[in-house]
């Protein structure tokens, strides 16, 4: 359940430009998507590893093995399978933008950059005005971003290339490794407090 949520994370993530119309979003909004998108994302698997190592529960009881390695392996499992669906994902959807999608991608650039560029300029004569009004010193008042330009914008929403999908790749095994790492460290955390009753491994009753 948590890798599918992991899946449509990615899948919003990475294909954004098929469900957003330049032409009727704010440029605040498209300012935001550029700028946290990929932010949010990360977080949201991060969530979803975590949430998934949270509610595992071992199945199968290796006799000798403490409760709380078995928590460890199974928090790593659930983890890891979580960014090993949203790598695949992230690996296809890269593919699909440097080929099939790569004009859509390139026009959503093209219309989204003049709108990001004018409301990221419009904040930058604001907070000027604004620092003026209160009587910032001169120093104050030109200490800000230089404009932002069209071009150096559209060159940042364009669609990956071919040769970024190693690059995609090499991203999939960090993540699992990330992933893994943190969701056996949640396992194992799990296993230091007294366990409840629920999570208790359940043994047959001693014949006398």
């Amino acid at each position: 359940m948590y890798g599918l949520a992991g899946v449509l994370v990615a899948l919003a993530s990475d294909l954004y430009f098929l469900f957003v119309d330049p032409a009727d979003t704010p440029g605040w909004v498209l300012a935001a998507i550029a700028q946290y998108r990929t932010r949010l994302a990360l977080a949201l698997f991060l969530f979803l590893a975590i949430l998934a190592a949270l509610r595992v529960r071992p199945t199968r009881l290796d006799p000798g093995v403490p409760y709380r390695s078995l928590l460890l392996r199974d928090g790593a499992l659930a983890a890891t399978v979580v960014a090993v669906m949203v790598g695949i994902t992230l690996f296809l959807t890269t593919a699909l933008q440097a080929t099939l999608l790569a004009g859509t991608a390139h026009d959503y650039a093209g219309q989204a950059a003049p709108k990001i560029v004018s409301y990221v300029n419009e904040v930058r004569i604001e907070i000027r005005q604004e620092r003026k009004a209160r009587g910032a010193s001169p120093e104050k008042v030109r200490d800000l971003p230089p404009p932002a330009q069209v071009g150096v914008v559209e060159a940042t929403l364009q669609p990956p290339s071919i040769r970024d999908l190693g690059r995609s790749m090499a991203n999939f095994v960090l993540r699992a490794v990330l992933l893994g790492t943190l969701g056996g460290l949640v396992g194992a955390l799990r296993g230091r407090p007294t366990l409840s009753d629920d999570e208790k491994p359940r043994r047959a009753p001693r014949r006398e």
